[in-house]
């Protein structure tokens, strides 16, 4: 209280009690009172009067607003006029109380004091909305993004300091300025559709293109939150605008990428299943018997030529156990061998067995493998079972050893035959020219003549075994000729029936429209009727026997099955009989010289060996199927002939009737073995004929150049040391194509070599004398220089 009067103090002091103001006061009346009281501080009201000695109420308002300004100031005065009170409240004073007029005193004091206090609080608030408002503007202009708040007529009521970036704009600039005025009129009615929606009360998010003040447009994305007055009406809105370019490039990249991996994948995809589609048909078209197999040996998938071996489709084995499959099922002890494998493949150990197996399609042989397959971790994953079909190989193996068995006897069986027929031929030739001799005795002979014709019997039996030999090393000198078979076996029926008795029944089947073929006909008919013989010895107490002849093509398949035998045409001749049958052991050695089933005695064992020898010499093959207890069948294939079917022929002994021996005719003989050349050359003579004679192939050259010698006919052995007959009568008609040639052999292994083919005329040793004189004569009676065809030679 600034008041020199102590009454008045009083007064004051009495008026705010009467009123119930709770209040301490002090008292001063002077300037360095005021000030000290001032710098106290601690006072909610400050009462002065106007009027002091020395100092004055306007000095103390002035003390009093710069030394506590927030303090409410009051004069209370008993000489304040109106005019000075009006200028005293324009100078910062609160109130004016007439000291004459106290009881408003309470009243103006407490008002003062409450709008003080308010005063007070609004600065309070004020300076926290300015802090707050400092830290919106703080964090709002470390955002990239464009924030600012708008009034209901899309002015600018607020902006951050990314306008200066974006715009440049700085936020006190924008402040007040339309929307339009920033982005552009077009700019703002592209959107003003979305600002509409704003200001009825919804929240929105666009995106729209922001022209920058500098750099290229940019990608913006808009989103506006209205702001409500408490009766819903909206006053304004936030707006806040970020960059999406990069976001949008990084779409954009993004759906490029999936674009190009979602190709990438559809190529990859495309060319997995193409690549599976390749391997799927690489899968089914391997000739190999391949398998995929799970871990606990169930079929997951089987290729077509694996399923081909069993007659089954993929859904009939499909999840089956593998070793329990078809293709095991019914070969003993193999199911086992399987489950093994795979077990043990399946453990990460591969194996390999060779399995011959009884299949639907027949007893086939196999190389089976079993292996793991890995995936690109290196765990196993499945099983993989190949096998590789060797029934081929094996027929072809056997077929080889038996081939090089056969031809390692034979080459033993016809060296044995040839000197063997050397031999017989010096006997037959001197038994027969004795016999002559006695015969010419008459009864005077007595027993001789007949000792002789047992010994050309036994001869004959010898050479009938040698020809066997020769026959199965396929070296016999065979005279073939275009033959009907069907007219061969005809006329065999008689033959047959009287050889093989009343208890076998003979069934002959002919062929339509058959086939000419180039054989023998002569071993022709002696392999039919040693199968006939053997099969009457198979059914001793009867049966039947049936001979068939029929045109047959062997294709490929067939040929696979026995690659020993070529694919093409042939014209069979088929014997069957219902006899005892062979086991699997006599097959696989009946075409074997000396092997027989026969008691000693009742058999030499080169029947069948014989018949194998002439086929496979005509260009042939013999079949042989047999089953113990039910028969057996033997075919005899013979390879079709381009020639014509024969007609009737002239016998050899009406085709030389009228031809006489000249006395002239000089035959040279060229032979190494001595014995044979001297017979020979004894019998020709006896004869009527000149002989020259020489024991080689130079020799007889020799003699043919010799002036005074004038050869007709050559007769030469085939096999000779040095020059061979073929090189012989080669190089002799060379010098004489006029020369006619008769060949003879007891073994003549080189026919083929010689290029003359089946045609060439060769008299087979051991020969008789009748048997050289004939031969003689058809030789010098041919019209061709060499006989058989001069042609037939090699040149």
């Amino acid at each position: 209280m600034v008041e020199d009067s102590a009454l008045d103090a009083e007064l004051i002091t009495a008026q705010l009690r009467r009123a119930g103001v709770p209040f301490t006061f002090e008292r001063t009346w002077s300037h360095d009172g005021l000030v000290q009281a001032l710098a106290d501080g601690g006072f909610d009201v400050i009462l002065a009067d106007h009027v002091l000695p020395g100092f004055d109420g306007d000095a103390a308002l002035a003390l009093a607003s710069e030394l506590a300004p927030d303090t409410p100031f009051i004069f209370v005065s008993g000489t304040l006029s109106e005019e000075l009170a009006v200028k005293a409240l324009k100078r910062g004073a609160r109130d004016y109380v007439v000291k004459s007029r106290l009881q408003r005193l309470p009243d103006a004091v407490v008002r003062a004091i409450q709008e003080s206090e308010e005063r007070r609080r609004l600065l309070q608030v004020e300076a926290e909305l300015h802090d707050s408002h400092q830290r919106l503007k703080l964090i709002t202009d470390a955002l990239p993004a464009l924030i600012a708040y708008f009034g209901h007529d899309h002015r600018f009521r607020f902006a951050n300091n990314a306008y200066v970036e974006w715009h440049g704009q700085t936020p006190d600039s924008l402040i007040g300025r339309h929307t339009r005025e920033i982005i552009g009129e077009a700019g703002f009615e592209a959107i003003q559709h979305h600002l509409d929606r704003v200001l009825q009360g919804e929240k929105v998010s666009f995106e729209m293109l922001s022209l920058r003040s500098i750099g290229e447009p940019r990608q913006a994305q808009i989103d506006c939150v209205p702001e409500l007055a408490p009766d819903g009406s909206v006053v304004g809105y936030y707006a806040m605008a970020r960059d999406i370019s990069e976001l949008k490039a990084a779409q954009s990249q993004l759906k490029a990428n999936n674009a190009s991996l979602e190709r990438q994948v559809d190529e990859r995809t495309a060319e997995l299943h193409r690549s599976e589609s390749r391997l799927q048909a690489l899968f089914e078209s391997s000739f190999q018997h391949q398998n995929l197999l799970s871990l606990d040996g169930r079929i997951i998938d089987t290729n077509s030529a694996s399923l081909a071996a069993i007659l089954a489709d993929k859904d009939d084995v499909r999840d089956a156990l593998y070793c329990e499959s078809a293709w095991f099922a019914d070969t003993p002890g193999v199911p086992e061998v399987v489950c093994a494998a795979v077990v043990e493949a399946a453990a990460g150990m591969p194996s390999r067995h060779e399995l011959e197996l009884r299949l639907p399609t027949g007893k086939r042989a196999f190389d089976f493998s079993f292996r793991p397959l890995f995936d690109h971790q290196g765990a196993i994953t499945a099983v993989v079972s190949e096998a590789v079909e060797t029934t081929a190989r094996r027929q072809a193996e056997e077929a080889l050893r038996q081939s090089q068995k056969i031809e390692a006897v034979g080459q033993l069986t016809g060296g044995i035959a040839h000197d063997f027929n050397n031999i017989l031929t010096v006997i037959a030739g001197n038994v027969e020219y004795a016999k002559m001799l006695t015969d010419r005795l008459g009864d005077g002979a007595g027993n001789s003549s007949r000792a002789l014709d047992n010994a050309m019997k036994g001869v004959m039996r010898a050479a009938n075994v040698t020809q066997r030999l020769l026959a199965f090393s396929r070296r016999q000198p065979l005279k073939n000729m275009p033959v009907d078979l069907n007219e061969q076996l005809r006329g065999m029926q008689d033959m047959l029936q009287r050889s093989l008795g009343e208890l076998v029944q003979i069934d002959m089947l002919h062929g339509p429209d058959l086939w000419c073929v180039e054989i023998d006909p002569s071993q022709l008919e002696a392999s039919v009727l040693n199968l006939a013989v053997n099969a009457r010895d198979a059914m001793p107490e009867g049966g039947r026997l049936t001979l068939e002849v029929d045109n047959i093509h062997l294709d490929d398949d067939y040929t696979a099955q026995h690659p020993d035998v070529p694919a093409g045409q042939y014209v069979m001749v088929r014997v069957r009989d219902t006899g005892q049958g062979m086991s699997a052991d006599v097959m696989a050695r009946v075409f074997e010289p000396f092997f027989t089933t026969k008691e000693v005695g009742r058999g030499t064992g080169l029947g069948l060996s014989m018949v194998y020898g002439f086929a496979k010499q005509s260009g042939g093959h013999v079949l042989l199927d047999s089953t113990a207890g039910v028969g057996t069948t033997f075919t005899l294939l013979f390879p079709r002939s381009a020639a014509a079917l024969p007609t009737a022929r002239l016998g050899d002994e009406q085709a030389l009737n009228g031809y006489e021996a000249q006395a002239e005719t000089t035959v040279l003989v060229a032979e190494d073995n001595d014995d044979v050349r001297a017979y020979t050359v004894e019998t020709l003579r006896q004869l009527g004929y000149r002989v020259l004679e020489a024991h080689d192939g130079p020799s007889a050259l020799r003699l043919l150049e010799r002036n005074e010698a004038h050869v007709d006919l050559l007769f030469s052995d085939i096999v000779m040391p040095g020059m061979s007959g073929w090189a012989l009568a080669k190089q002799a008609l060379g010098q004489k194509p006029d020369l006619r040639v008769l060949f003879t052999s007891g073994y003549p292994r080189d026919i083929e070599a010689s290029g003359g083919g089946r045609n060439i005329t060769i008299l087979p040793k051991p020969f008789t004398r009748t048997d050289l004189a004939r031969s003689i004569l058809g030789a010098l009676r041919e019209d061709s220089p060499a006989a058989g065809g001069g042609s037939a030679l090699p040149s």
